[in-house]
């Protein structure tokens, strides 16, 4: 009954409350930690500038015990109702802190539900003499991050001196067939696959049954283009299915290219003659990090993580996707461990989400993972290159976090053709490399792993992409297809 149901919800929140309280941590500081670069450019201000800041407070939940009272609930609960729970212990926590920032008048001013801190933007006399409050650890410059470069390789389809007797690949004989409308694209068994799809095995897979169907990606990068027949289908459609942490558009796009790109080859189908996406029955939904002017800060990344537990709001609803597929990293500092968003990572586990980042493009250089890919909660993943051997840009060595190999697992990221920005609804496809795209290929195999095995653990599906080296098809392996009965 509607009764019973509402008060199992109600005594699982204040369970998840009390497990929370009664592990978080106490200790209060007398001087909050300022970050050396915050300091920096506090020291070097003569203009009274207002600084994105944000401030770390000192009590936090235990993950761990949280972690072990989620278990408890159905997994389609769990994002719901951590954030619910978070909520509740922050609010008390956070609440002298809102209230002193709304009297010198700070801007910008959010919550950060997942991390227990708040962000503002304020003068360094204020942040020096919040320093001084024994609430807060730590605060931190909520640095700007930059969209990525669109930098397209070359297209074999479309030559730069092409000649009369030039053979183009199989791949490009549908090449600029645009179909009669723009309407959406359904996933057809009987269109050819993409040359890295038939690599991996994915027909194999969806003649098996296997097609990613039932499983929701959420997709954070630079937005996704909605109205390219390959996509259109696949958004999942709700109201809240579609998160700009800047709240310029309030339906799905893409300025720039990449979130598309990368969604396509998860979800996409063969709107121009050639099924792109590895689970082309999947749904998506998107988070945009990047504005208008292709910025987003830590803290945007932090709210989108938050939107990620519960995006609709509403506990009662499972609308959490199962899989994240992260194309950002902080990948200016190689080598370096930050743990800014360690919790956010931890939660997103908790919650039972497969938390898939790019490694990072630094090699081949050693030891040149990135955060927050090297971060012990997320999955690495790197790239592969046409002759299936580690691509030479693909970051690579140990974890700067945890020391373990990195990055977790492999996937094609070399040419691999998918979708682009659609002008009028045209199917437009380009050429992608780098390791965004291998984790875009790894999201898709983890989708197509959720259908068939709902009852693992996220990380034993993972393990099972942990292919031995020069395994062939090792999709079909983990979805227990008989490799050898395929032609």
């Amino acid at each position: 009954m509607p009764v019973n149901r509402q008060s199992r919800a109600s005594w699982s929140s204040r369970a998840l409350v009390a497990a929370i309280a009664a592990f978080a941590g106490t200790a209060a500081h007398a001087v909050a930690t300022v970050e050396p670069e915050l300091a920096a450019r506090m020291g070097r201000d003569q203009q009274q500038t207002r600084f994105p800041v944000i401030l770390r407070l000192a009590q936090q939940p235990d993950a761990a015990a949280m972690t072990q009272k989620l278990q408890s609930l159905p997994a389609s609960q769990r994002g719901g109702r951590l954030l619910e729970a978070l909520k509740a212990f922050n609010a008390p926590l956070q609440a002298p802190l809102l209230q002193e920032l709304k009297t010198r008048q700070a801007e910008e001013v959010h919550a950060l539900v997942t991390l227990n801190a708040v962000a503002a933007h304020l003068p360094a006399r204020d942040i020096k003499e919040l320093a001084r409050r024994g609430d807060i650890a730590s605060i931190r410059y909520d640095i700007g991050l930059l969209a990525p470069s669109r930098r397209l390789m070359a297209d074999p389809c479309k030559p730069a001196r092409p000649t009369p007797r030039q053979r183009l690949p199989k791949s490009c004989r549908s090449e600029g067939r645009a179909p009669a409308t723009a309407s959406a694209a359904a996933f057809d068994a009987a269109l050819p696959a993409s040359p890295v799809l038939q690599a991996i095995g994915a027909p194999e897979a969806w003649r098996a049954g296997f097609t990613g169907k039932g499983v929701t990606v959420a997709v954070v990068d630079t937005g996704i283009d909605a109205s390219h027949p390959d996509l259109a289908g696949s958004f999942r459609g709700g109201a809240a299915d579609w998160f700009d942490v800047h709240g310029e558009h309030k339906q799905p796009l893409d300025r720039h290219g990449h979130g598309t790109q990368i969604a396509a080859l998860v979800t996409g189908t063969g709107a121009n003659g050639q099924t792109l996406g590895v689970a082309p029955q999947a749904k998506w939904i998107a988070a945009r990090v990047y504005n208008d002017r292709n910025i987003g800060r830590l803290s945007q990344l932090h709210r989108i993580s938050a939107w990620l537990l519960d995006p609709d709001g509403n506990p009662a609803t499972p609308d959490a996707p199962q899989i994240v597929l992260n194309a950002w990293g902080l990948g200016d500092r190689p080598g370096v461990c930050d743990d800014e968003f360690a919790s956010d990572l931890r939660w997103l586990r908790a919650a039972g989400m497969h938390v898939v980042f790019a490694a990072g493009n630094g090699g081949p250089m050693e030891n040149s993972s990135v955060s927050p890919a090297n971060n012990a909660a997320a999955f690495a993943v790197g790239a592969l290159d046409g002759q299936g051997q580690t691509a030479l840009f693909s970051s690579r060595g140990t974890s700067a976090c945890d020391a373990r190999p990195y990055p977790d697992a492999l996937a094609p990221g070399e040419l691999l053709r998918t979708a682009d920005l659609s002008p009028a609804g045209v199917p437009v496809t380009t050429m992608g490399t780098g390791t965004s795209y291998a984790a875009a290929v790894a999201s898709g195999e983890l989708a197509l792993l959720l259908q068939a095995r709902p009852d693992l653990l996220p990380a034993e599906r993972e393990a099972l992409l942990r292919a031995a080296p020069g395994e062939a098809k090792p999709l079909l392996r983990a979805l227990g297809v008989n490799v050898r009965a395929q032609p």
